[in-house]
């Protein structure tokens, strides 16, 4: 019998690779490269099935060119398919919602696998791995876990929950501790708080936007940075937050305007910042979250005041 490859690294994406590199982990290294809080992501999918759904929603919102988006999918998925060669996997994901979904994406593709206990690890992280030095990876892999029992079972029930045809799913998965996953709860409760809030029909994403933009001109970036220096734990690529803009822009009732590159709340925008205005009483949504599909007029809210879905 062939030995067994030393060790299979799956983390979030290039830049964390990257930074196990430089640390020395030694093994086989692969980036999960996949906003799953952004666009479909059906219930009852294999992970080739899904990610051939992931490829085609990222090719149309211009994350890449289709034909490199579904090889670089397939390769993931097929080295994924392969962890029974390594000697052990090693998941590494950090604390934010971005993280936390390709975190119960790997571990339900990997429980399908059935390997033998104690060859899954995880490191989960309450920092970014990319702002870590190569030490601080290092003392980090000494500190990894087992993936126990209890943790693919949370992990499975939870994706079976997030990508679910209705908000029940993410609702019930919001408020249930995940046993062996510490950050899952919390990612997932800033999860529901994308859905349109009651009162302005904005998500909070949507609003942070708003709220940045009021603070005066600035470059897409920046505009990005004091978004994010509202989350308690920031998760928002820039391709997303393109949308976001693109679509706060866009229909008979945009809330920003762009002269010339320059964005500005549009007189509608200023009345929903202020809470005046319910912004799908002038727009029509149609998005993604999970495996709900919001589109028109009636669809679940976010109601802050008693913090869950309804």
């Amino acid at each position: 019998m062939a030995a067994a490859l030393p060790a299979l690294h799956i983390t979030n994406g290039d830049g964390a690779v990257a930074l196990l590199k430089k640390a020395a982990i030694v093994g086989r290294h692969v980036a999960w490269r996949d906003a799953l809080n952004e666009g479909p992501v059906p219930a009852g999918l294999s992970l080739e099935e899904t990610s051939a759904v992931r490829s085609r929603y990222l090719g149309e919102h211009d994350y890449g060119r289709p034909i490199r988006l579904i090889a670089d999918f397939q390769r993931r998925d097929q080295l994924v398919r392969r962890a029974g060669e390594f000697a052990e996997i090693v998941l590494w994901f950090e604390h934010d919602l971005y993280d936390q979904l390709q975190l119960l994406q790997s571990l339900t593709s990997l429980d399908e696998l059935a390997l033998d206990p104690g060859r899954i690890w995880l490191v989960q992280s309450d920092q970014y791995l990319t702002a870590l030095t190569a030490e601080q990876i290092v003392a980090l892999h000494a500190k990894r876990r087992i993936a126990t029992a209890a943790a693919f079972k949370s992990a499975r029930r939870t994706w079976e929950r997030f990508t679910f045809g209705t908000s029940d799913g993410l609702r019930l998965a919001a408020v249930e501790d995940a046993i062996g996953l510490p950050f899952l709860k919390g990612a997932l409760q800033r999860l529901c708080q994308e859905y349109p809030w009651k009162g302005d029909g904005l998500s909070r994403s949507q609003r942070q936007a708003l709220f940045a933009i009021a603070q005066g001109p600035a470059a897409n970036d920046e505009l990005l940075a004091r978004t994010q220096m509202r989350e308690e734990a920031a998760f928002l690529t820039a391709g997303a937050f393109a949308m976001i803009l693109h679509e706060l822009r866009s229909g008979d009732a945009p809330l920003i305007a762009d002269e010339n590159g320059a964005l500005s709340l549009t007189a509608l925008g200023r009345r929903a910042i202020a809470g005046d205005v319910d912004w799908l009483e002038h727009h029509r949504i149609d998005r993604w979250i999970g495996g709900v599909h919001l589109i028109g007029g009636s669809v679940t809210r976010w109601d802050d005041d008693i913090g869950s879905l309804v």
